[in-house]
């Protein structure tokens, strides 16, 4: 007696076949969305505060405590320039800014990053071609980065005055920090829900910047991260 066998069907688990079309969804959204964290949180149906829209609850001093400190995150981003470049996330400020950035810190921290013979002279045995005279670490810069930007991750490499020196984890410049000699004149500050909403001109001497307004996140414990940066 001849037996027959039958092909059985496969049944596609319910549960893969779900999980691949959240990918092929997230990865179609992602090629147009691109980097920004905040649509991938709307995919999958989380709380998403839209920060720039939220409604103004009170405007407060252009001359206060908050203004003061909110002015310190600006002069971070200065170089001397009256131009600021617009962002709205994390990546794209520190690639806008990585010289500034770097360069507030030296400016703030020069015998930190210069006077520690140890760490100099690791890099000295590093790269034994170079006169290297100071050195931030990597650990420092994301630090800073996430005080002033609220990111935690952090890609790092070489910009147009600081150099990452990856055989060391840190960054080096050929020349002494600068000073910008820029002021920021406070037009309007603005308090929400969650933010403060700045409006600023740059200044120096006569001469003035467009209007600026920048969006500040507030963290639980009173402190503040950049959130975007938007031009008149």
């Amino acid at each position: 007696m001849r037996h027959r066998y039958h092909k059985r069907p496969h049944r596609v688990n319910r549960g893969m076949l779900a999980l691949l079309l959240v990918l092929i969804t997230v990865f179609l959204v992602s090629c147009v969305a691109g980097s920004d964290p905040m649509w991938v949180r709307s995919v999958f149906g989380l709380n998403v505060v839209h920060y720039e829209s939220e409604p103004v609850l009170a405007s407060c001093a252009t001359d206060g405590a908050e203004a003061a400190a909110l002015c310190d995150l600006v002069d971070v981003l200065t170089t001397g320039s009256l131009s600021l470049r617009p962002f709205n996330r994390p990546s794209q400020a520190v690639a806008h800014y990585r010289d500034a950035i770097l360069n507030d810190m030296l400016r703030d921290h020069y015998m930190q990053y210069s006077g520690n013979g140890s760490v100099l002279g690791e890099v000295a045995g590093a790269y034994p071609q170079q006169v290297i005279s100071m050195l931030i670490p990597k650990e420092d810069f994301e630090a800073t980065v996430t005080r002033c930007f609220g990111s935690t991750s952090v890609r790092h490499k070489s910009g147009q005055v600081f150099d990452f020196l990856d055989r060391v984890d840190g960054y080096t410049a050929p020349i002494q920090a600068w000073e910008s000699q820029v002021g920021i004149a406070v037009e309007r500050l603005e308090q929400t829900e969650h933010t403060w909403r700045m409006a600023f001109r740059l200044c120096r001497a006569e001469e003035q910047s467009s209007l600026y307004t920048a969006v500040f996140v507030r963290r639980d414990d009173g402190s503040c991260y950049f959130y975007s940066l938007d031009a008149a």
